[in-house]
């Protein structure tokens, strides 16, 4: 029974493993983007491992003992490899296309069928052949085990931390502004080449009109991750390491080994040595961990759900029942389950989102900072807005389009705030995208909607939108130029240095 149990365990876990599989060997790609402990989470995963598997070896071992277990043993053979190449297909080395997996299911069942009816002695082998893997099933969630009680020794770094500066009152500030914009995933071709006809964007059209457009601006990545870090420190990073100590360490091209990266080598610290306050507000990667030295105030953060429907903030009866109900869901009604999931990332990012903002505002009204690094998750998928309503939403079912026009919404609150200040007259703001809108990403996901797939009929546009506005302009230019992203560093150091600005 004690193996039987096991097996059951071990089955529990690779049913399960769609969930917890990125906190796996170490889970550095989670811990870098997670402002909490993950305790919660990971106790929540072992919870649903046990529980499964217990459910599983309280069906099986009763059955084991009838009659009708050789029609069990049948059925789960007939089930189960099926079952866990659609649980687990995203992870898998290839493509399975439409239907294939049907396909392969029923082949599958007319063989052991066939085997149990005609050829008993190769069928015992085949189940054999089973009751091995199901051993390996069990070594599987031992060390799954292990490493999800790895994870819980991992101690986050700060999100926060606030300027002497940010007091209430201060007096005004007399030095040059510069405001730096990250939207996420913000396209020049759906912004401005090929506008949808019913997408209004006011604020990206007034920007513009005194501003400087790059109509063939070239990326550098297509991964935030790498790309934000390359921005700020002005060389391009093609791989990186997120220890436990929570230092970044990162890779650049032709360039042996990973060298850390921290404060000292970005912006944010040659704007200090020059007398200048630096400023952060940012999603995803940890600003206020990664570059505390540099960065006199900061605030992070990104309460966006891991792979599996648990997040931080959620109690642990929460994230324990919700997975478990997705597994049952998936299997009742795939189609419901996967919008299930998408609303639960939709709700997940309008919280984070609305957090993101109102730092925002706060920051930008102090008006004390003298340079501020904005990054934000819009337009980047899943859309938290609905136009035609003008108004958040808390379902799926928006589209990029949509979060565009959030994108353009908060542009026109930043723009109001800067425009309002006395130092409007002698502020640069660069507004852009770390990427275009990866629709390869995105086409497949059950966030993807109709109008997403109209938006992209053109086919992949890697053009991130960029537009600058120099102190002083007040008419619009365009460079249309093939250049390169990384020369936005180049222009934030001219400025910073108080050097006139090249393109």
């Amino acid at each position: 029974m004690l193996k039987k149990l096991s097996q059951c365990i071990g089955l529990a876990a690779l049913i399960l493993v769609m969930n917890y599989g990125d906190l796996l060997g170490g889970g550095s790609d989670v811990r870098m983007h997670v402002p909490f402990a993950l305790n919660g989470i990971v106790y929540a995963q072992l919870a649903d491992i046990l529980l499964l598997g217990l459910l599983l070896f309280a069906i099986l071992a009763p059955l084991s003992r009838t009659r009708l277990y050789p029609w069990v043993q049948l059925l789960l053979a007939i089930v189960v490899p099926p079952y866990l190449i659609e649980r687990t297909r995203a992870e898998l080395p290839f493509h399975l296309l439409n239907g294939s997996l049907i396909l392969l299911a029923l082949v599958w069942t007319a063989i052991l069928v066939l085997l149990f009816l005609k050829f008993k002695g190769w069928y015992r082998r085949v189940m054999r052949v089973g009751d091995f893997a199901g051993i390996f099933l069990a070594i599987f969630a031992f060390f799954s085990i292990g490493e999800l009680l790895y994870v819980t020794r991992w101690t986050p770094g700060p999100h926060e931390h606030a300027a002497a500066w940010a007091t209430p009152a201060p007096p005004p500030r007399q030095h040059p502004l510069l405001v730096w914009v990250i939207f996420d995933e913000l396209s020049y071709d759906q912004v401005f080449a090929h506008r949808a006809h019913d997408l209004a964007l006011p604020n990206f059209d007034a920007l513009r009109s005194q501003s400087t457009v790059f109509t063939d601006a070239q990326p550098i990545g297509d991964k935030t991750v790498k790309i934000l870090p390359s921005l700020l420190s002005g060389h391009t990073i093609n791989d990186y390491r997120f220890d436990f100590e929570n230092r970044l360490k990162v890779h650049y091209p032709g360039v042996r080994g990973f060298h850390p990266l921290d404060g000292t080598k970005t912006v944010f610290a040659d704007a200090k040595q020059e007398g200048w306050r630096t400023a952060a507000v940012g999603w995803y990667n940890p600003y206020c961990t990664l570059y505390a030295g540099a960065i006199d105030d900061c605030y992070w953060i990104s309460l966006d759900m891991i792979d599996g429907p648990m997040a931080q903030g959620k109690s642990f009866w929460e994230n324990t029942y919700t997975p478990l109900q997705q597994v049952g869901e998936r299997i009742v009604a795939p189609a419901h389950a996967s919008r299930d999931l998408c609303t639960y990332d939709v709700r997940q990012r309008y919280k984070t989102y609305i957090d993101l903002e109102q730092h925002t505002s706060q920051l930008l009204q102090t008006d004390q900072a003298d340079f501020i690094f904005l990054h934000l998750p819009i337009p980047h998928s899943p859309s938290i807005w609905s136009r035609m309503r003008r108004s958040y939403t808390q379902q799926c079912g928006s589209s990029y389009l949509d979060n565009l026009a959030l994108a353009d919404r908060e542009l026109g609150q930043i723009l109001s705030t800067l425009e309002s200040s006395p130092r409007w007259k002698d502020t640069t703001l660069i507004v852009e995208g770390d990427h275009s809108w990866r629709t390869y990403l995105w086409n497949d996901q059950p966030s993807w909607t109709d109008e997403d797939d109209a938006a992209s009929r053109s086919g992949f546009d890697p053009r991130p939108a960029v537009i600058i506005h120099q102190v002083g302009q007040t008419q619009p230019q365009v460079n249309a130029t093939p250049w390169s992203l990384l020369n936005v560093h180049v222009i934030v150091e001219q400025v910073i240095h108080g050097e006139a600005v090249h393109y």
